[in-house]
């Protein structure tokens, strides 16, 4: 593995064990959380373990692991948020975007193809269930210490993540067409989103500890 690559499962597995250790104080989000940095590890660990045994492509994976993803990201705000209609619209979101993914991998971007059109999708929403939250949070939920809320952290990085797979992946396939060196340029550039969504999580997971989720 590259130091990107080692920095990556370093800060991965250091997050999981801060949620871990968080998940005693049995906030709504702990488990869910876990849940994701779990499907993060199993994907990125099968994506190396394929290339390092002479697997070309491995691009099916993502085709499974993004559905999953929404579906993990969309309960987490679905039991997030307080407004009833809202929660109906993530929740109604789920199904359509395990559907959606289905179609576009039989039919648009096949499973040997970077599915660069759903990711985008799942950016948007992603984004916008956040965008929601925090706006929820800063005016109706009346949070006093939001440097104390664990659920501000988990957003936060949540929507660092999402703005920079958002930038990635909508140049990702073209620039593979045209510019194989700088496609390889930009990826490396979605390492920075990665690790930042990982301290943001962690940060999540300390408040929890040291506050008990004030």
């Amino acid at each position: 593995m590259n130091i990107p690559d080692i920095i990556f499962f370093i800060l991965l597995l250091a997050a999981i064990i801060f949620y871990i250790i968080a998940a005693g104080k049995n906030k709504h989000f702990g488990s869910t959380v876990i849940a994701y940095l779990v499907l993060i590890l199993v994907t990125s660990t099968l994506a190396v373990y394929m290339i390092k045994t002479g697997v070309r492509n491995n691009l099916f994976l993502f085709h499974i692991y993004t559905p999953i993803e929404y579906t993990i990201l969309g309960l987490l705000y679905r039991n997030a948020v307080t407004g009833a209609l809202l929660k109906k619209i993530i929740t109604t979101s789920i199904p359509f975007f395990v559907v959606l993914s289905t179609v576009f991998s039989a039919f648009v971007q096949k499973p040997d193809e970077n599915n660069s059109f759903i990711t985008v999708i799942e950016s948007l929403l992603i984004l916008s269930w956040s965008l929601f939250y925090l706006r929820e949070i800063l005016l109706l939920q009346q949070v006093t210490h939001l440097h104390r809320f664990p659920m501000f952290w988990v957003c936060v990085g949540i929507l660092f993540y999402f703005t920079g797979s958002l930038i990635t992946e909508g140049m990702l396939n073209y620039l593979i067409k045209h510019s194989l060196p700088l496609a390889r340029r930009v990826y490396s550039i979605s390492y920075i989103f990665k690790y930042l969504l990982f301290i943001l999580l962690m940060i999540g997971a300390w408040c929890q500890i040291a506050f008990k989720g004030a």
